[in-house]
């Protein structure tokens, strides 16, 4: 009888969404890729949304090179592309993404620069969610980035421009955000209006400025990139591992990002 009143009360009252943890941004310039890929196998593995001993990163998505300089988070925010000392010094910003696959969508780290526009620099910068969690009955990924605190730090909210290589690597090929607010995007066509096909891989290219070019994330897509208008915004994404027959498909998998 026990069992069954507690099914029950499963039934009427489902478990509250859980915590996902988030690790810490990693140096992962000089490292082989062997080495990152066991990074980012070790961390699908311990998921609570992705968990699967089965999990092999996409080729397709990580076609790094062996011991070449990743972009490091402080040195494109604080000193930018074209005036870091050391652009792949610190804590790799692609790291944030490999280390949390939770992470479908994330922001990309512009190069900002503050430090030689009379700024000052500061983790707010690296614009990372603070909390993410799941919904396990919904399938919905919930990430919070504390945009409000960036808007005290820099007098302005940043334009954000977008990475999917997580979706694409754990398998969702296609997207589309089937709601938004106080977002105002780059482009007519973009991830509001039309479905995507996700692309997002890591390679080694050169962007950083750095002499034979670092492991980064590419490519630019213009229906990725937006404004926000205010705080709170917000972006609900939905996510399909095959195409849709249209936008109104229940998707596998919700992602909303949220910007408090």
């Amino acid at each position: 009888m026990f069992k069954l009143f507690f099914i029950l009360m499963l039934a009427v009252f489902p478990a509250e969404a859980r915590t996902v943890f988030l690790h810490d941004m990693q140096p992962f310039s000089g490292l082989s890729k062997s080495a990152v890929l066991q990074k980012r196998t070790d961390a699908v593995r311990r998921s609570i949304v992705f968990g699967n001993a089965d999990y092999t990163p996409s080729s397709d998505v990580f076609q790094i090179d062996d011991g070449a300089p990743w972009i490091g988070a402080y040195e494109v925010s604080c000193n930018g592309t074209d005036r870091s000392p050391d652009i792949g010094a610190g804590a790799s910003r692609e790291s944030l993404a490999i280390l949390n696959p939770e992470l479908l969508f994330y922001v990309i780290i512009p190069s900002f620069g503050f430090k030689h526009k009379g700024g000052y620099c500061s983790p707010v910068d690296y614009l990372a969610p603070y909390s993410v969690d799941y919904d396990a009955r919904g399938q919905t990924i919930t990430a919070r980035i504390d945009i409000t605190s960036f808007y005290r730090k820099n007098g302005y909210y940043s334009t954000i421009v977008l990475a999917d290589a997580n979706a694409r690597d754990l398998g969702y090929h296609y997207v589309f955000a089937s709601s938004v607010a106080n977002i105002r995007f780059k482009d007519g066509s973009n991830l509001s209006t039309r479905v995507i096909g996700t692309a997002g891989f890591y390679h080694r290219g050169g962007s950083c400025g750095k002499a034979g070019g670092c492991n980064n994330y590419s490519p630019y897509e213009r229906g990725y990139h937006f404004d926000l208008t205010g705080a709170p915004a917000s972006l609900t994404i939905k996510l399909w591992k095959d195409r849709p027959a249209d936008d109104r498909q229940p998707a596998d998998m919700t992602y909303r990002l949220m910007f408090d």
